[in-house]
C-alpha cells in the first residue's frame, strides 16, 4: 500500500528528545514503515502556544537542524517540512524567508491559542485574522507554501477563506457533525474546502473522533470518514495521524497499525476509494499545488 501523512509531531518529539526518526518508543518509526510501497510524511515543526518572539523562531530552526540530519529521500520515502503555529514568525514577515529557504511545504497558521496572526480554535475570545495575519496568508500563498487552517477559530477560517487565491488545507482535523469540538471542521467548512480544490486530513486523536475518547476506536475512524465522504469528500479526504503529538485510541497504536485500518476502509469503502484517502489526494494536492504557483 502507499501511505500519505499529513501531519504528525515526530519532529518536534525528535527535537526536544535529542532524537531521531528510528525511536521504538514513537508512533512513527522509519523501521516501521518497511509495509509501505511509499511513504510521505509531513513532517511538523510544532510550536508551543506559551513560546513567543526569538524562542519560537529559534525552535524551528532547531527543528529544521534535527529534520536535515534525519532526512531520507528515495523511490520509497519522502519526507517534507511542514509548521504547526506560525508564532515562530515573530510577527516579522521577512522571516517568511526561512521557511522558503527550507522549503516547507505547509503552515498552520495558529495553534489552540492567540498569536500575531489571529485567534485559534480554543480561544475564549475568538477572532479572527489581523492585519499581519492577512498579509501572512498572502504571501504564503505567493511563495508556494499551503495554508492550513486545522486548528483555526471559525472567524480566522472563513477569514482566510475570503482572501485565499490558492486551495487551502486542514492537515489534521475531523468532523465536528460526529464529534462536537471546536477543533474538528463544521460541514460547511469542509463542503469549503471540497469546492475550492482543497485537502481535509483525518486525525486519529481519541478526544476529536469521539465525544466520549475513552470510547474512540477505528471505528469512530470509519464514521468521520463515511460522513465526509457523503458530503462528497471522495476526492477532498486525506490522513492527517497526529502521531506522536496526541493520544490515540487502544486499537491504533502507531504507524505500523495504519495497514490495518487501510483494510477497514476498502472493507467499508472499496479499494479505489481507499487508495485515493490514503495517498491520492494528498499526492495529487501538492503535485498541483507546485504546478499552480
Amino acid at each position: 500500500m502507499e501511505y500519505f501523512d499529513l501531519h504528525c509531531d515526530t519532529l518536534y518529539k525528535a527535537t526536544v528528545d535529542c532524537s531521531g526518526f528510528f525511536n521504538a518508543d514513537y508512533h512513527i518509526s522509519v523501521d516501521k514503515t518497511a509495509c509501505f510501497k511509499k511513504w510521505t510524511q509531513l513532517f511538523a515543526i510544532w510550536i508551543p502556544d506559551e513560546l513567543r518572539g526569538s524562542a519560537a523562531t529559534h525552535l524551528f530552526c532547531k527543528a529544521v537542524d534535527v529534520f536535515k540530519h534525519n532526512f531520507i529521500d528515495n523511490d520509497k520515502i519522502t519526507m517534507m517540512l511542514a509548521v504547526e503555529n506560525a508564532s515562530m514568525l515573530n510577527g516579522n514577515l521577512d522571516n517568511i524567508k526561512l521557511l522558503v529557504d527550507n522549503n516547507v511545504r505547509s503552515v498552520t497558521l495558529t495553534w489552540n491559542g492567540e498569536n500575531e496572526l489571529g485567534c485559534g480554535a480554543m480561544c475564549n475570545d475568538s477572532f479572527g485574522l489581523t492585519a499581519f495575519g492577512r498579509e501572512v496568508v498572502r504571501e504564503l500563498q505567493r511563495n508556494n507554501i499551503a495554508v492550513d487552517i486545522s486548528h483555526a477559530s471559525d472567524n480566522l477560517f472563513y477569514d482566510v477563506i475570503n482572501i485565499s487565491k490558492e486551495p487551502v488545507i486542514a492537515t489534521h482535523s475531523n468532523s465536528r457533525t460526529i464529534c462536537n469540538t471546536k477543533r474538528n471542521l463544521t460541514d460547511d467548512q469542509f463542503k469549503i474546502i471540497r469546492d475550492m480544490g482543497g485537502i481535509v486530513g483525518l486525525n486519529f486523536y481519541k478526544g476529536f473522533l469521539n465525544d466520549n475518547e475513552v470510547k474512540a476506536s477505528i471505528d469512530d475512524l470509519l464514521r468521520h470518514a463515511d460522513h465526509f465522504l457523503n458530503l462528497g469528500g471522495e476526492n477532498t479526504l486525506a490522513i492527517g495521524s497526529d502521531f506522536d503529538g496526541a493520544d490515540m485510541p487502544e486499537d491504533i497504536y502507531g504507524i505500523d497499525t495504519v495497514p490495518a485500518i487501510y483494510k477497514r476502509f476498502c472493507d467499508e469503502f472499496g479499494a479505489k476509494v481507499t487508495k485515493k484517502v490514503f495517498f491520492d489526494n494528498a499526492n495529487m494536492y501538492f503535485t498541483n499545488f507546485d504546478i499552480i504557483l
